[in-house]
């Protein structure tokens, strides 16, 4: 006896559903996009929000892996970074490259740069300094420990450092008027003006000097590569919709180069080949700078400073005079000491 023409389709129906089963490894659930986001950054939750536009965008479902970046004194590490992207995660968000060196941790590779942001001077709203140059001279300016601004001030003589151990305490003594300006990470800023609803009563701009900008990239592992195609496609798709300029706003700007497809005359996409150019070629001041020999590292004032951050905070570890104490050794024979696999490129 023949079975009836709905049965047939009915069973050549279940066939393909069981050969979807089969195909996804034993389950028909969506593509997944996972993702890690670093919980102590500014950023967190803007990567938050790219991460599920871009999921939606690719019709996946999300999963966020959500790390502590802050790490220890010394944050976490290119190492740190890379087992995150090949355990953890498909991609790591929100990752900043120095737009100078396009250097990314050993082991991992980037995405196209979506977001552009970095370094920016900080001033009083009616300041109408928005360079370095423009500042008073003699003017203190607020840097915080460890930070690339920190070497800004061998170019600037004019400028006086005030060094901070937290970029908290950089920003407040902009705020008790102890100095005119302070040079900071631009997310850190927004989420610090957000936070006391006083975006009115400061101003910030970009820094044109060497390393002062960033690209916001996604990391990967090579296994990962169609994870990362797939997401620099979602990408594309919400710059062209604007959304993503949106997402970003006022944490970044959009990134540094253009997707694969994306019409060249945009006005949106900011350039680090242009950057350089405008920081050597700019103002006169600019490339008396590029011309010049490279200059000290750090100023008599910042040395004394140094000092006493050092007596303040580290010597109870590191000895008053470097030696080592509970914590290494800091000159001498046993910094770096190669007998014991550290070197100075772990630091």
């Amino acid at each position: 006896m023949k079975k009836p023409h709905f049965q047939l389709r009915r069973r050549g129906l279940w066939l393909s559903a069981m050969a979807a089963v089969l195909w996804y490894g034993g389950s028909a659930a969506a593509a997944e996009l996972s993702v890690c986001i670093d919980s102590s950054s500014p950023t967190a939750a803007m990567n938050t929000s790219i991460a599920q536009a871009a999921a939606a965008q690719e019709g996946s479902t999300l999963h966020v892996h959500e790390f502590d970046g802050s790490g220890d004194d010394e944050g976490l590490g290119p190492k740190q970074f890379e087992q995150l992207a090949k355990n953890s995660c498909a991609l790591v968000l929100g990752f900043p490259i120095d737009a100078d060196e396009q250097s990314v941790p050993a082991g991992l590779q980037a995405t196209t740069a979506y977001g552009h942001t970095g370094f920016v001077l900080v001033t009083a709203g009616n300041s109408k300094a928005v360079t370095l140059d423009e500042l008073p001279r003699n003017s203190e300016v607020a840097v915080t420990y460890m930070t690339t601004p920190n070497l800004y001030f061998a170019s600037h003589p004019g400028l006086q450092a005030d060094v901070h151990v937290t970029d908290g305490d950089s920003l407040k003594a902009l705020e008790t008027h102890k100095v005119g300006a302070a040079m900071l990470w631009q997310p850190t800023v927004v989420r610090f003006l957000a936070d006391r609803h006083e975006a009115a009563r400061f101003s910030y701009h970009e820094l044109h000097e060497p390393h002062a900008q960033f690209n916001l990239v996604a990391l990967y592992d090579s296994s990962h590569a169609p994870a990362a195609a797939a997401f620099e496609q979602a990408i594309a798709a919400l710059l062209r919709s604007g959304a993503l300029a949106k997402m970003l706003a006022p944490y970044a700007e959009v990134g540094a180069a253009q997707p694969a497809g994306y019409p060249r005359s945009t006005t949106l996409w900011r350039s680090a080949r242009h950057r350089r150019i405008e920081r050597t070629c700019g103002t006169t001041a600019a490339s008396a700078r590029a011309a010049a020999p490279p200059p000290a590292l750090y100023t008599e004032a910042q040395a004394a400073s140094g000092r006493q951050k050092f007596e303040d905070n580290c010597a109870q570890c590191h000895g008053p005079t470097l030696e080592g104490r509970a914590g290494p050794a800091l000159k001498g024979p046993n910094f770096a000491n190669a007998k014991s696999d550290f070197h100075v490129s772990d630091i």
